[in-house]
């Protein structure tokens, strides 16, 4: 299991896209921070980070929104053979 800690320094509008990859043969969870400033938030259709599974990757997508200093999480795709 995994932390992705608040990125630096972003600009209004980044967009930047994470690759998780499991190298291990059990499930594991990459959790994102939401607290405090710049940290990542969840809106009603990405609401969390599941686990991934065994020898997969998984991809998450968010945009900066400068206004309220935060990460909006707007995809999680997940189950990709490395």
């Amino acid at each position: 299991n995994a932390t992705l800690a608040i990125p630096t320094n972003p600009t209004n509008g980044q967009k930047c896209i994470w690759r998780w990859r499991n190298t291990d043969s059990s499930a594991h969870t990459l959790s994102l921070t939401t607290a405090g400033a710049g940290a990542f938030r969840f809106g009603t259709t990405v609401q969390g980070t599941p686990a991934t599974p065994g020898g997969k990757m998984d991809y998450i997508g968010a945009i900066y929104n400068a206004t309220d200093d935060r990460w909006d999480v707007i995809a999680y795709a997940k189950g990709y053979q490395p």
